[in-house]
This record gives C-alpha cells, structure tokens and sequence, in this order.
C-alpha cells in the first residue's frame, strides 16, 4: 500500500497579518517598490534566495546611516581617545568595512558580493549650541549627544548593495558600543536607515530631502546632497571673507597665510596613519584644517582609472577641472613641481596646513619614525632631525637609540675640540610617543599659539 502524502496547503501570501489589519493613518506613506511582491517568497510562502542569473550587470552604490547615542562624558572620552580599548572611531570604521564584506554570513537571503567599495565614516553629534570648525552644529532637536555613521557600498554586479551599507553602519555602531559599554550600558542605537541607492532595475531612490543626483558616481558628492544630519559629515566651506578670524597666527582675516606643519619621514614610516588621526583631532578642537601631500615619485593618476576626469588627462588634457555641488579639484600637468609654499598660498580658507611629506621644504617639521631605518632604502631616520625639527614622532626604542646616538656624537665632538663633554652639548629635539595622536595635536597647537 502506498502512502500519499497529503498536498501541501497553500499559505495566505499575507504571511501572517490579517486580511483586514489597517496601519494607523499616521505612518501611510507612498510605498516605492516597482513590485507588489516580495520577491524573497515563492508561491508557497517559503523564503528563497533570488536567482539573479539572468539580470544585467551595473554599476550599483548604496549610502547607509545610523547613529549611537550616549552619555556627553562617553563621547569626550572617545574625542580624546581615553578609552581603555584603544581607539575606539578607528575600530568601529574597520568593523564596518569587515562586516560588509560578510553580509551574506549574516543575512541568510543576501548573495555573496565582491565589494569594489566600502567606506565607513562616523562623526560627532554635538550639543546644542555647539560650534564647530566648519561653523556646523550637527545637533538633534532632543539635545542629545553621540556619533552618527555613514556607509557608502559600491558593487559592479546583478544585485544591490542596500544590506551591505546597512550592516556597516550597524557593525560601527555596535563596535562603539562594546568598546564603551564599560562605562555607558545605556547607550542607544537608533535612526539605521538607507539614505541613497543607484543602479539595477529600480534605478535611483533617495530618502525624503535628499536633492535629485541621477548620474552622479563620485560617493562623496552624493552623501553631501543628502539629509542635514549626513550634510554635517562634509560641511560646505564658506568664502574666506565670511570665516570668523584664525585662533592661530596667520590663516582667515589675519592677513597672512595659514601657518604650515610638516610630518616627514621615509617610507613606511606611518606618516599618513599620524597625519590623518592629528588632522581628525585638531578639527575635534575646532581649528579648520587643510593638508598637502607630497607624492613622492613623478608622475601619478589623475583621479581614478575609468573616471571621466582621468579619460579627459588620458587623451591629452594638460588641466582637468571637476566640479560638483559644495567641492571642486584641479588637476593639471606641470614641467617641474609646484614649491609648497605657493599651494599653501592657496589656502585661505584654513586655521592650519598639515604638510604630509616635502622633507627639503625647510617648513617647520615633525620627524616620524615607526622603526628608525627605511626599509626600502636603507635610510636612516635621525638624518631627518634638523634646525627645522620641531619634535620626534617615533616609540620608546626608536627614541633611545636616538638618544644614545646623539650623546656619542657629541662626545666625539667634544673630545675633537679639546674640550670636556657635557650633558647640554647633547640638543635633540623633543620626544612624542607615536601612537598619542591626541598629545601630537596638543604639542601642534600649542607650539603655533606660541608663536603670536
């Protein structure tokens, strides 16, 4: 005798909410599918994976939002890197990066990406009242305190990267609060929400508020259009003339150009992590900060390979200018390479220039020094200190070998001329621990307010 197995019942595709359930008319708002289906049930009711075999292959970007809310000495612990953890902005910008990579561990429907972008960003939410350096006040209506994070995702493929963003900034907003729990289990995550997405079938969406920026595929400038709160995280700099005056010597209203710092150092040296962790906390601050870079070697892309901007040099451009809502950049080509000192003219919209490299610039420098030796050439990092010298950015070993170095070289010296060493014949510069961004900035600003 065979068995039959009973037909499996058809389940209501309302799966589960009652034929007649109204929502409240407060949040009826126009849905935007360009389907009345949920394409992640089949005609049973069972959850599936999409086959997105057959769909075309586009470019496809996602921007994501959350933010964490907290305690105001919480977030001044996390500003002035006090957390016991370590720091605590750096980890929760990589933990955001990883976990978009792993969404589709995470979310069972998801479909493995290979990510061509993930960008992670995280930026203070301020009192009321606040002030900060670019005159923004990202502040919310309930006076509370904390970072937002903002998630930009980018895929060439057959399906979108909307989940991608989303668990980054959750990711970052959950690592900020395992690194701070110890002293704030009350923090709140809230407001995780799609902001922008682009490509595929459905095209362009946009949250409410957001300004129309079809065809646009720098991520940057997309994030700028959107809502105020994410507007805080690239404020638009104003006209030279409406900037309130410099607390430093020189820079907006003062008459003169913005004082210059220079961080040099030879390869791997860890100049650009120190650089841009000193720029983060000099802004913290409330100073208006630029930088230079030095490229080091002759000749470099413009923009990326592919863009427009690069297609333009490609074919023989000499000077390619991009311009876009809120930002601008010029790219030309020269026969030698512009003096620092005529780029530094061009920033009067600054407090202070961080220069990244120009080692024979003769600006007043930091020397950085991770090991002490230049393992691609050789070099040796104490050749870096001179009369321009204004500290040495390196560990505890580099700075006692550094020490005991210069003590021998003036022994020597001494003992040349005839005459008995001491102590003072040894002059080194001071001594910053490398990995105290924040005494960095402090030792930066200090030095500039000495000299008004």
């Amino acid at each position: 005798m065979t068995a039959r197995t009973p037909d499996k019942p058809e389940r209501p595709k309302t799966l589960g909410r009652a034929v007649h359930e109204k929502y409240p008319a407060a949040v009826v708002e126009p849905r935007d599918a360009y389907r009345d289906e949920l394409t992640h049930v089949d005609e049973h009711g069972d959850v599936r994976m999409v086959d997105v075999g057959e769909k075309a292959v586009t470019q496809r970007l996602a921007i994501a939002e959350g933010s964490i809310l907290m305690h105001p000495e919480t977030q001044a612990m996390v500003l002035e890197d006090r957390a016991k953890k370590g720091d605590v902005l750096a980890c929760a910008r990589i933990a955001g990066i990883m976990a978009s990579k792993r969404t589709s561990d995470i979310i069972p429907m998801c479909h493995p990406l290979n990510l061509t972008k993930a960008k992670v960003e995280i930026a203070p939410i301020t009192a009321p009242g606040t002030k900060l350096a670019s005159g923004w006040a990202p502040e919310r209506e309930d006076g509370r305190v904390g970072f937002r994070v903002r998630a930009t995702c980018g895929v060439t493929g057959v399906t979108g990267i909307e989940m991608e963003a989303l668990t980054a900034a959750s990711a970052a907003c959950l690592t900020i609060y395992d690194m701070c729990k110890a002293v704030d289990r009350g923090m709140e995550i809230v407001d995780v929400r799609l902001l922008h997405k682009e490509g595929g079938r459905s095209g362009l969406w946009e949250r409410d508020g957001a300004k129309d920026m079809a065809g646009t595929d720098d991520a940057t400038a997309i994030a700028d259009s959107t809502h105020a709160a994410n507007a805080a995280l690239h404020p638009i700099s104003p006209a030279p003339e409406d900037l309130d005056p410099s607390p430093l010597p020189g820079g907006p209203r003062t008459g003169a150009a913005a004082p210059a710092i220079a961080f040099v150092g030879y390869q791997n040296a860890g100049k650009t992590t120190l650089v841009e962790k000193v720029i983060s906390r000099l802004t913290q601050r409330g100073l208006r900060v630029g930088s230079i870079k030095h490229h080091g070697h002759k000749g470099f892309d413009i923009d990326q390979p592919g863009k427009d901007s690069w297609r333009h040099a490609q074919a023989g451009s000499r000077h390619v200018g991009l311009v876009s809502p809120g930002a601008y950049a010029e790219y030309a080509r020269i026969d030698g390479e512009v003096p620092v000192r005529d780029l530094i003219a061009h920033y009067t919209d600054v407090d202070i220039v961080i220069v990244e490299g120009y080692k024979t610039a003769g600006l007043p420098s930091i020397a950085v020094a991770r090991s002490g030796i230049d393992r691609m050439r050789g070099r040796d990092s104490f050749e870096l200190i001179d009369e321009n010298t204004l500290a040495v950015a390196c560990n505890d070993v580099v700075a006692r070998d550094f020490r005991t170095r210069a003590a021998k070289a003036a022994r020597a010296a001494a003992e040349e001329e005839g005459r008995a060493f001491n102590e003072s014949d040894v002059t080194l510069p001071p001594f910053l621990d490398i990995n105290d961004s924040a005494a960095i900035a402090s030792f930066v600003y200090d030095h500039l307010q000495n000299l008004k």
